[in-house]
């Protein structure tokens, strides 16, 4: 009987066992973004809501070890990264070409739509960070545009301390 036998199953058994870990604080699930500092909104991106004028897209993260993916409203793109060395910061970037989207009252057809996300985690039901979305035309000029701003995204409305 050969070691291979003994030897595959029992590889297979602790990669699977190993994926599954989540050894980082961050909670997976649905988040809210909530603005705090927009520093750039150059075709008044954000959301419209009356309600809440600091709205973002909201989130959906799923953590496999060290890759975080993201499934962010924003045109139900998918945001994929990983988490830094530190362990309680990430970084997700995603796009999408070929979007037809509304921009300062007029349509226009995108050739990409990309995003990139920064968060670093605060607790396990909160993280901060940084956002930009930028939107790329070949033209109208008026179709290209960039948001940069901060945020804090809150699972359940669940607030925390400052420490993890």
């Amino acid at each position: 009987m050969s070691t291979r036998r003994f030897l595959l199953p029992a590889l297979l058994l602790s990669v699977g066992l190993c994926v599954s870990c989540n050894e980082f604080p961050q909670n997976q699930g649905h988040y809210t973004l909530q603005s705090t500092e927009i520093y750039r909104d150059d075709c008044n991106l954000l959301p419209s809501v009356d309600d809440d004028p600091h709205a973002l897209w909201d989130g959906s993260l799923l953590i496999t070890g060290q890759v975080v993916r993201m499934d962010f409203e924003l045109l139900e793109m998918q945001l994929v990264g990983r988490f830094l060395e530190s362990g309680d910061s990430f970084s997700v970037d995603g796009s999408v070409a070929n979007a037809t989207v509304k921009v300062n009252r007029e349509i226009c057809l995108l050739d990409q739509v990309s995003v990139h996300m920064e968060g670093t985690t605060v607790c396990r039901t909160r993280f901060d960070g940084v956002v930009r979305v930028r939107y790329e035309a070949r033209r109208p000029d008026q179709c290209v545009c960039e948001l940069w701003a901060n945020f804090q995204a809150v699972q359940n409305e669940e607030t925390c301390e400052e420490q993890p």
